[in-house]
């Protein structure tokens, strides 16, 4: 395979893993049954996903135990079609660890109308690299300069996205079948991002050419993530609501490097171009957000129902990078900017009784995507054959058994998740079955990815107390 197929295939999987990471809002789930009923639990939540989910719930359910967060791990697939040609398809899976909840809850006996939680959670934790070695000695490595012989080629990306919150909760009876709470979040986020393209030739006359393109940026933040909750417990029906207030951002910073080089094709066709910067304004933005449900019983078993609301954001710079001379004393300038649509999500999820010792967990949830411009570390390279957006649909679903023991519950189940889009391909490749000098074909090459996560989960008292402040 020619490297520019390469480049075009790495970038097409770190497109759409900086997408997934960045831009859904029911990719992550909180809490033991929680997580097995995809987040539909607004006003039905019994675990200590409820910090998450809606805090006026403590005040409400029985006083949950420690929990720790099912144990989960995944396994994805990426798969592309039609993005070389038709009916070829390349495919890339990995298995990984996925995030985590740890919470538990406390009271203090002089305010004992008063409920308390605390969690830590892992929001958001993604990782990808790529490292391409390669050499091509066959002719017409690059269409445009057939003279080349030989070409050697490094090509190195990473993305890399944490978002880790601690906080707690706290909840009281306004009425005895209603409740009020509030979560409060300390986020801490990293965002980095790194590509290094590296390629040398040598042409006909034994010259050798040189071309490095590279970009780093990072991006802190520290803020916080406020949550209003508000929760009935009538007769027929569970009822909540959860306001998700926007983040607040405290502490922000952001850094760029920035190079582009050509050497070897004769003085008119050397390119310098670098920049260097440390302290640059950042921001982070993340929408208001309302989600409703219901928990429904009927007989033993509960019907789980949400939905859910997020505002959309207009294009801001996620880093703001001031012009740079590109070395013919012109302005070189960068954007690095995303963009937000609403989006209303919505789902359902089953509670079964089985025995007095089971449950059988079974859900669906959508998870639409907001992204209109996604930043990236594409924006940076500044290359406009690749300038693909993928905005994919996942569709979510849980399947899983909760056993109930003397003195800890366990829960054990799945999740899986899909999305597909259709894209226009990056770059008019011929397609080999119709000669070089034929066009590709015009049909839209697809993006698909699934994923697995397989998960046990325990919930039980710290020796068989409740943690007490005086």
């Amino acid at each position: 395979m020619d490297f520019k197929y390469i480049v075009i295939t790495a970038f097409l999987l770190l497109i759409f893993s900086t997408s997934v990471a960045q831009g859904y809002y029911n990719q992550e789930n909180f809490g033991n049954r929680s997580l097995l009923l995809n987040g539909n639990v607004t006003g039905s939540v019994d675990d200590l996903g409820l910090t998450y989910y809606n805090p006026a719930r403590i005040a409400l359910i029985d006083e949950p135990a420690f929990s720790i967060n099912a144990k989960a791990y995944q396994v994805t697939s990426l798969s592309l079609k039609n993005v070389f040609g038709r009916d070829n398809k390349l495919s890339d899976s990995k298995f990984q660890g996925v995030p985590s909840l740890l919470a538990g809850t406390f009271k203090i006996k002089k305010w004992e109308k008063h409920h308390f939680a605390y969690a830590f959670l892992s929001k958001q934790r993604s990782q990808l690299d790529i490292n391409v070695r390669n050499e091509v000695t066959e002719g017409d490595i690059i269409n445009e300069i057939p003279e080349l012989e030989r070409l050697a080629s490094n090509l190195e990306m990473n993305n890399r996205e944490t978002d880790e919150w601690f906080g707690g909760s706290w909840g009281m009876k306004i009425r005895e079948n209603f409740s009020v709470g509030v979560s409060a979040f300390a986020s801490v986020y990293n965002f980095k991002g790194q590509y290094d393209l590296r390629l040398a030739t040598l042409n006909e006359s034994q010259r050798v050419g040189f071309y490095n393109n590279f970009a780093n940026f990072s991006q802190t933040s520290y803020g916080l993530f406020w949550k209003i909750g508000l929760a009935w417990k009538l007769k027929h029906i569970d009822f909540g609501l959860n306001v998700d207030l926007p983040y607040l951002e405290v502490i922000k910073s952001g850094k760029l490097s920035y190079g582009e080089f050509l050497s070897g094709y004769g003085a008119d066709g050397d390119i310098y171009e670098y920049g260097d910067f440390s302290s640059l304004d950042s921001n982070r933005k993340e929408p208001l957000g309302v989600s409703i449900g219901a928990g429904i019983p009927w007989k033993k078993n509960t019907i789980h129902l949400k939905a859910d609301w997020h505002a959309g954001i207009g294009e801001y710079d996620r880093l703001v990078i001031p012009p740079f001379d590109d070395g013919t004393g012109e302005l070189k300038e960068i954007n690095f900017s995303e963009e937000l649509s609403s989006v209303i999500n919505f789902g359902v999820g089953f509670e079964i009784f089985l025995n007095d010792r089971m449950n059988l967990f079974a859900s669906f949830a959508t998870d639409f995507s907001p992204l209109e411009t996604n930043a990236n570390i594409f924006d940076l390279v500044d290359d406009a054959e690749t300038d693909v957006n993928i905005k994919a649909d996942f569709m979510h679903y849980g399947l899983g058994v909760d056993f109930k023991f003397p003195r800890a519950d366990i829960t054990v189940g799945t999740t899986y998740a899909s999305a597909t889009d259709i894209f226009d391909r990056p770059v008019d490749f011929p397609d080999p079955e119709d000669g070089p000098i034929v066009p590709g074909n015009d049909d839209p090459s697809e993006i698909g990815l699934t994923r697995w996560r397989f998960i046990v989960g325990l919930e039980f008292p710290i020796f068989g107390y409740d943690v007490n402040f005086k």
